[in-house]
């Protein structure tokens, strides 16, 4: 069985956004301390925050990219709730990350669900906020599989034999991880030998489109990425769902449990993001359109798919030891007879 390498973005469309993004925040920065003489006040409140960003959730980012436009982000939101903040930024893995927090150096994390999860035994860091879309009345969503409507599939059983097309919202694969832990809950057995093939996909469309067009006989997608695809080609309202998991949540913003100065001020700015332009450019970059705070009970789904799948198959499950997040998330078989 081959193991998955996530499929990585040639990295131009995202270096980019990111080189647009951290200019329009520098030029609103500005604009900024034109504009709000009380935000740029004689005296303003001083903070340094440490930002910790997972490596495994800027996988197809350029890292230094990412790192100024964080940073940016930061101190563009520290200047206009009247704050000056003196911002640095990380891009960890969960091992890194683990050695930060018990040494006490970070204000703030971004990290995938998975991230956090394996983190989460430390006791030192609690979720504070999620990403969500506008059209969704909570942050969680599901993935489903799809068939064509001219398919005699109506259950993941009679896909046996079949080939197969998965795509994931981030870099922990969960489109994958739900379907090898569907197969065993079904005892129908693993991906590799279930199905004639299965192949994770750069982008939705790469995955929604070859199935509309008959090139494949099932592909397993993100929900937000199907209604997407939708809005953009009403014929993809066609494909039927033979399955569908609980909704699930796959990243969010943490904090240390110890309290840090500046992060009531630095939390409220993060939750008004979508209200200017310039914060709802940020939000694109993480491919959504506000920030919530999280609920109880918001992980419960993504924490239970976890570790399924961990007891699954621990030697390929997201391991805080793997220092390689691009190579994440349950392995994934080349076509049958290779």
């Amino acid at each position: 069985m081959t193991g998955l390498i996530h499929p990585r973005e040639t990295g131009f469309r995202a270096r980019l956004c990111l080189y647009a993004l951290v200019l329009g925040m520098a030029a609103g920065m500005a604009f900024a301390q034109q504009r709000s003489p009380e935000a740029a006040n004689t005296n303003p409140k001083h903070f340094n925050f440490k930002v910790i960003a997972s490596a495994a959730g800027l996988v197809s980012l350029n890292h230094d990219d990412a790192r100024a436009a964080i940073k940016t982000w930061f101190e563009l939101m520290a200047k206009q709730s009247g704050l000056f903040a003196d911002s640095s930024v990380d891009v960890l893995n969960t091992h890194e990350i683990r050695e930060r927090l018990e040494s006490h150096s970070t204000e703030l994390l971004i990290l995938t669900t998975a991230d956090f999860l394996d983190l989460e035994n430390t006791h030192l860091i609690v979720p504070v906020l999620v990403n969500t879309l506008a059209s969704q009345t909570t942050p969680a969503y599901s993935y489903v599989i799809l068939v064509n409507p001219s398919s005699t599939a109506r259950t993941i059983e009679d896909l046996r034999g079949k080939n197969v097309l998965t795509s994931s919202r981030s870099a922990w694969n969960v489109a994958g991880m739900w379907l090898e832990v569907l197969l065993a809950r079904e005892k129908l057995g693993r991906a590799a030998s279930f199905f004639a093939s299965v192949q994770a996909t750069e982008k939705s469309q790469g995955c929604i489109l070859p199935l509309f067009f008959g090139k494949v006989d099932a592909c397993v997608v993100g929900e937000p990425d199907l209604n997407l695809a939708k809005e953009m080609n009403p014929q993809l309202g066609r494909l039927r769902e033979v399955a569908r998991s609980r909704p699930m949540i796959e990243g969010v913003i943490a904090t240390p449990v110890e309290p840090t100065p500046g992060r009531k001020e630095l939390i409220d700015a993060i939750l008004g993001l979508n209200t200017d332009p310039r914060g709802r450019q940020v939000l694109e970059l993480f491919k959504t359109e506000r920030v919530v705070r999280i609920q109880p009970g918001d992980l419960d789904s993504a924490r239970e798919l976890y570790t399924d799948y961990r007891r699954l198959e621990p030697a390929l499950a997201v391991s805080a030891k793997d220092s390689r997040p691009a190579e994440k998330g349950p392995a994934a078989s080349q076509p049958a007879g290779r």
